[in-house]
């Protein structure tokens, strides 16, 4: 049921510098290498062949990701027997994309600028509208006359009778000639000669003034045709370019679908511009492959390459078993919980895979939560409906709805009717103190598990004194052990003696002389630390076990919501009760089915997953084509 990731081999290849891109396009085709750029050949090996071949690719990339959206035809990917891709291949192509980029770079320049230039004749559209109904020359209300002055503004509508009074009175004229939003926009006409006499006048009544734009000069229906007429010559003027770009691309299209093919066969070569390293002719290529593909590689290579080539494989050391990158084996009745496991982090290189756990664990404290016939069977069938299009989601739906149908004959609950089925177990409504106990025993075993794992990573790890005396390993593991046999004498038998003090003491004893071991600097300060965590360590297993409790929990409040949602449709008649408990149903399989998920992920997370795996591992990331 548990299973380690793929067994990695260190593969060393070392070759001519001609056949170097040819065996790139060998081991991207076959997606078993995870290239390995802390190479040990630094100073034998001190130049980057392939760094120069990158940055005419990554130049070339850069300038064909700028006119693919210009691009409407379809890419069809090539395959690494299509051949390799030359350095000058890549530098022609790069300067007819270069010189194409610039004709296409200063038609989208013209198409901005007609854009701009339309956008602004639309605000001066906009703007005129509001002197549409002037029949003047707007020009004149932006210069000043010697005799006559003339103001344009906005003062607010309730104020506008009021200053039309007060300025009569000082021979001033004014006349609202647009209205928007409790504004009158308004034109003023008086003597220069009293202008300040209107002055605080003007300010009480709190008038605005408006500037004219500098191109308003004729009257608002002149300028208006020839506002029309500007917007639709830009217009035709970028339809123009538009078209003059669409032939522009077309002509080219063939190199644009030659660059995109010559792109993704060069992709290798140049995405190990840090990993491949040489000297002369001779370069040099590391990287992790799996253990059960290694004559593969060879027999694929020695097809491929012209010249004369060394293959060496190595088991990975200790020292690197962090580099290693993790493949996890393939379990397809396991596959969609594993992306879970790999949303809280991948497993280590020598530590386990644990998917088929999570799985396991996951499905019955599911169903051990929401026991349920009915509620089960319609999370079944729903997610059984939603395969297609959530093909992930719909496995674990599918098992988690089964398991709480099991767990609904066995607590003899159907729809949260708790008197229709006889159950096959127990009862949590009618038994809730022994639906807390098997809780507990539940947690006590879950994390004993977890215990065990644990001991096993850290042994294939190389840790085995930590697997020994650590708080997670053996001595870890027979303290909890003893201190779950000391809680069962006490509670059961009521009696504690010398034997279950010194099943107690001696386990500890051993955590505390690793921890101590393992700590340094001051005496005060190395007993402070070595406290604190054997204090952590006894409060940690006691909170992770009592954590399981909710697994009652749930299932206790799942009943309660049940006697909730009768005791309201108690309260109705006929038609009234029937859609109550049909909508207190969905309520409970909606809210409480998604709470109980993610509390059954909580437990499996930070009950489990954090007591025997960092999450720390490296994917396996293959050679391979990017399509």
């Amino acid at each position: 049921m548990l299973l380690a990731p793929v067994t990695m081999q260190k593969v060393s290849l070392y070759m001519v510098e001609a056949d170097a891109q040819q065996a790139t396009l060998t081991l991207a085709a076959m997606g078993v290498m995870h290239p390995l750029e802390s190479s040990g050949d630094i100073e034998t090996l001190p130049d980057f062949p392939a760094a120069c071949y990158a940055a005419v690719h990554h130049n070339l990339h850069s300038r064909f990701e700028k006119l693919r959206p210009y691009i409407e035809a379809s890419f069809d990917n090539p395959a690494a027997s299509d051949g390799m891709v030359k350095l000058e291949q890549l530098q022609d192509l790069d300067e007819q994309l270069k010189s194409l980029w610039a004709k296409v770079s200063d038609m989208e320049e013209q198409l901005r600028h007609q854009g701009e230039k339309i956008n602004s004749l639309r605000q001066l559209t906009n703007s005129l509208q509001k002197f549409a109904s002037l029949d003047l020359d707007l020009g004149r209300l932006r210069r000043r006359g010697r005799f006559l002055r003339i103001v344009v503004g906005t003062v607010p509508s309730i104020n506008f009778i009021q200053l039309k009074r007060a300025l009569s009175l000082a021979g001033f004229f004014i006349e609202s000639f647009y209205s928007s939003d409790g504004m009158e926009h308004v034109v003023i006409f008086g003597s220069s000669m009293r202008q300040e006499e209107v002055h605080d006048v003007l300010k009480s009544a709190d008038f605005r003034g408006l500037k004219i734009p500098a191109e308003f000069s004729g009257s608002p229906a002149q300028l208006q045709a020839d506002l029309d007429r500007q917007i639709s010559e830009a217009g035709d003027r970028s339809r123009e370019v538009e078209r003059e770009l669409s032939r522009l691309i077309s002509a080219n299209i063939a190199l644009l679908l030659n660059t995109h093919r010559q792109l993704i066969l060069a992709r290798p070569f140049a995405s190990l511009a840090t990993a491949i390293r040489g000297k002369g002719s001779l370069v040099s290529l590391q990287g992790w492959v799996p253990a059960g593909r290694a004559e593969d590689i060879r027999r694929r290579l020695d097809e491929k390459l012209e010249y004369p080539f060394h293959i060496e494989y190595s088991a990975p050391l200790p020292s690197e078993f962090d580099s290693v990158p993790t493949l996890l084996k393939r379990a397809w009745l396991f596959g969609p919980f594993q992306q879970l496991v790999k949303n809280f982090g991948i497993p280590g290189y020598r530590e386990i895979d644990p998917s088929a756990l999570f799985a396991l664990s996951y499905i019955l404290m599911f169903g051990m939560m929401f026991g349920d016939i009915g509620h089960g069977a319609i999370v079944a069938v729903g997610s059984l409906a939603l395969r297609k299009r959530f093909p992930g989601f719909a496995a674990i739906g599918v098992s988690v709805g089964l398991s709480s149908l099991c767990f609904g004959f066995a607590y003899g609950s159907l729809f949260g009717y708790e008197h229709i089925v006889e159950p096959l177990w127990m009862s949590p409504m009618h038994d809730p103190a022994r639906a807390l106990l098997y809780a507990v025993i539940w947690g006590a075993g879950f994390l004993l598990v977890a215990n065990l794992i644990a001991i096993r990573n850290d042994i294939a790890s190389g840790f085995t004194q930590q697997a020994i005396h650590g708080s997670r390993g053996i001595a870890g593991l027979c303290f909890y052990l003893a201190a779950a046999y000391a809680c069962y004498q006490l509670l059961v038998n009521a009696r504690f003696g010398w034997l279950e003090g010194l099943m107690l003491i001696l386990p500890l004893a051993v955590m505390i002389r690793f921890q101590w071991r393992q700590s340094s600097g001051p005496l005060w300060e190395r007993t402070l630390v070595v406290l604190i965590e054997t204090l952590d360590h006894v409060i940690n297993n006691v909170s992770g076990t009592l954590s399981f409790l909710r697994v009652a929990a749930f299932s206790l409040n799942h009943i309660a919501l049940a006697a909730a949602v009768f005791a309201i449709a108690g309260m109705m008649d006929g038609l009234g009760h029937g859609i109550t408990v049909v909508l207190g149903n969905i309520f409970i399989i909606v809210l409480e089915g998604a709470i109980v998920a993610i509390q059954c992920l909580r437990l499996e997370y930070y009950e489990g997953f954090s007591r025997f795996f960092s999450g720390k591992g490296k994917a396996f990331e293959p050679l391979k084509f990017e399509t």
